[in-house]
């Protein structure tokens, strides 16, 4: 373990987020998505609440600001609480939130690089997440 790392990210987690270059994708997916077709490299967790997943990520992803929309999730998302809590998490990194009718959303994940696959079982509860750039700014002085 790492000192300032929360447990919910897992080593596995934390290499993806480092791996995934600018512009290049990655899902959080919950329990039901079809994710054994899918092409990026998974990642399985125990997680069962992709917002507290999401709100980990987002202290060490950066969304890319050169995107109107650095997050996308099925239109089916809107129906649940989990929806006010992802816009609430994207505005705050300075993003917004798309929405995509659930086979739209399908292939636009087609080209994830990584899927996080959680146990959370939120109605259309996954959530596509489109990397920006790390800047000098935003690290910490050592």
């Amino acid at each position: 373990m790492l000192k300032h790392i929360p447990k919910i990210i897992t080593p596995q987690i934390l290499d993806a987020m480092m791996k995934t270059g600018h512009g290049e994708e990655l899902l959080i997916c919950d329990g039901n998505y079809p994710s054994l077709s899918a092409r990026g490299e998974k990642i399985y967790t125990p997680c069962g609440d992709i917002a507290e997943l999401l709100k980990a990520v987002l202290y060490f992803f950066p969304l890319d600001y050169a995107s109107e929309y650095a997050a996308v999730v099925m239109e089916s998302c809107r129906e649940g609480e989990a929806f006010g809590k992802y816009t609430q998490l994207i505005e705050e990194n300075k993003s917004k939130l798309e929405c995509a009718e659930r086979f739209a959303f399908y292939k636009r994940a087609e080209n994830a690089v990584y899927i996080i696959v959680t146990a959370d079982t939120t109605k259309g509860g996954n959530i596509l997440l489109k990397k920006g750039v790390v800047k000098d700014a935003d690290l910490p002085k050592l």
